[in-house]
């Protein structure tokens, strides 16, 4: 496939609502990653975005600079586990909760997914239907790949 038939392609998919934990966006990266490939140090690529406005610290161009070092943050990140009853667990499920409904609103099809997935791990009865189709058909349905979105953060 050509890249310009790639792009528009590309295009046409309905992206995910804005992730708001991260500081910078696709293009930022880019940026990051084209300044440290022309020789430019991690600090100095942080100073200069500060100066420009973005709230970057040499921490975060490192990860986007450095693969290995990003690959072990997300290694420690997958990780991590929380305290079930802990304040620090309620406010993750409810910024959880707020994204989802954010990408919801964005696209209705991620709620159908959300739905047909749920349905299929459910433990307690076994499901026959999902908003009104057969188990079958929603599952045919989620692996045709229709419901699938870009799992991009940024």
């Amino acid at each position: 496939m050509s890249e310009s038939l790639f792009n528009k392609a590309w295009q046409l998919v309905k992206m995910p609502a804005r992730d708001v934990r991260y500081k910078v966006t696709a293009d930022d990266v880019a940026r990051i990653q084209e300044l440290s490939q022309q020789g430019m140090s991690q600090a100095a690529i942080a100073r200069l975005l500060q100066d420009e406005g973005l709230p970057v610290s040499t921490g975060i161009v490192h990860y986007w600079v450095n693969e290995d070092s990003r690959n072990k943050q997300r290694l420690k990140n997958a990780k991590r586990t929380y305290d079930p009853n802990s304040e620090e667990n309620q406010r993750r499920i409810e910024r959880d909760q707020e994204k989802r409904r954010k990408n919801w609103a964005e696209d209705s099809d991620m709620q159908l997914r959300h739905d047909i997935q749920s349905a299929i791990d459910e433990k307690r009865v076994k499901r026959q239907s999902v908003r009104g189709m057969s188990m079958a058909d929603a599952e045919k349905l989620l692996d045709s790949g229709k419901l699938q979105r870009p799992n991009s953060k940024i």
